[in-house]
């Protein structure tokens, strides 16, 4: 398994921790773009126990909707500012690192065991890559990532991949519109769990699922609790439940 660190409480990465990180550190996953793909494949990575490094250049595609309603569990709607927000919430809450930078190419490791990214502010060595960068291949040219014309423009190099979102090069994945995916928010987040759940299973092939259940609720089938699972108590959930509820109202309440 690679190395995975505590979990500690995470906000913007700030200058100090980028020195911290720059030279000698190696993290298991990067991901180069925080859109719905990307954020979604940290959270489940981070999750697993996985380091994760998330690169942001600050130009989402969700910059160019203007009212986001087809995205489940928002009946009502929610503004493309706002669901950015959670989302980057989300990724820091999960364990995520957040690195605010231009990634400017990625290059193999001196002893071929992972990959480092070269970024405009210092270095990074990661284990694998996820790529969710829409309109952006061009850092992935130096590791020979086979890159394709987008079907109905031809005007955007997108990234061929199999069907666990694998590359052609070993460790190197993509997700997201970067694929050819559909162009929705939803669609893209579903791609970018579905790859992260290919790295872990990769890494970690007794893992079951990310799941949170009931106390006792596999001793009611003489089974033990599988890799993944936890097991609360039913105070426990309830108070998970009011935190939730306090939050969510906190961030909505301060956007009015």
């Amino acid at each position: 398994m690679p190395r995975a660190r505590p979990r500690k409480p995470n906000g913007p990465t700030n200058d100090g921790e980028i020195d911290r990180l720059r030279h000698d550190d190696r993290h298991d996953y990067r991901n180069r773009g925080r859109g719905p793909a990307g954020s979604a494949a940290g959270v489940f990575l981070a999750r697993a126990d996985f380091d994760v490094l998330l690169f942001d250049h600050g130009r989402s595609a969700l910059r160019k909707c203007a009212f986001l309603e087809n995205y489940l569990g928002f009946p009502a709607g929610i503004s493309p500012a706002a669901y950015r927000d959670l989302i980057h919430e989300h990724t820091a809450t999960a364990g995520c690192d957040r690195i605010e930078t231009e990634v400017e190419r990625i290059t193999e490791t001196p002893d071929g065991e992972g990959f480092r990214v070269h970024g405009a502010d210092g270095e990074w060595d990661v284990r694998y890559v996820l790529a969710t960068s829409w309109a952006e291949t061009e850092y992935l040219s130096s590791l020979g990532v086979e890159t394709v014309p987008e079907d109905h423009s031809g005007d955007v190099e997108v990234v061929p991949t199999d069907e666990t979102g694998q590359t052609n090069v070993d460790g190197v994945y993509a997700a997201g519109r970067i694929t050819e995916t559909y162009h929705q928010a939803i669609v893209n987040a579903g791609d970018g769990a579905r790859v992260a759940r290919t790295l872990i299973e990769r890494e970690r092939p007794d893992f079951y699922n990310d799941w949170v259940v009931p106390d006792g609720y596999y001793e009611r089938y003489d089974m033990a609790v599988p890799e993944g699972v936890e097991e609360i108590t039913h105070e426990e959930r309830r108070e998970r439940e009011r935190s939730a509820a306090r939050r969510m109202t906190e961030f909505f309440a301060d956007r009015q």
